[in-house]
């Protein structure tokens, strides 16, 4: 847990032993008295797991499948190996049918170890 989900953690806890008051909560939180409600809730449905974020641990939603991108890699090494980006991106697009954005071939291509694009040049 961060450092403002522990002290979130500790002053709904205080909120829920009768020390403080959800008005009062709310300003040292800076949070709305709704929320301290909502997050009082949370805490007595799912315990301390649920003051952490719900989406932590999880891949990203933009996230392109290791798959796709292992394709491209092993694509672009056997049949594009002296292309740049832009233009591995355009051979993907019209003779593989792989639609990657150009920024993604291009970062796909410099986290390569052989090092195809030269980031210098």
């Amino acid at each position: 847990m961060s450092d403002k989900e522990i002290q979130r953690l500790a002053v709904l806890q205080d909120v829920r032993d009768h020390r403080i008051t959800q008005v009062r909560a709310a300003e040292i939180l800076n949070l709305s008295t709704r929320q301290i409600t909502r997050l009082l809730q949370k805490l007595n449905q799912d315990g301390v797991s649920g003051m952490a974020h719900a989406s932590r641990g999880q891949p990203g939603h933009r996230r392109h499948d290791v798959l796709l991108k292992s394709e491209c890699l092993s694509i672009i090494s056997e049949h594009l190996l002296g292309f740049g980006p832009t233009l591995a991106h355009e051979k993907l697009s019209s003779m593989f049918g792989l639609h990657i954005p150009v920024e993604t071939v291009r970062r796909w291509m410099t986290q390569m170890t052989s090092g195809f694009l030269d980031p210098s040049a």
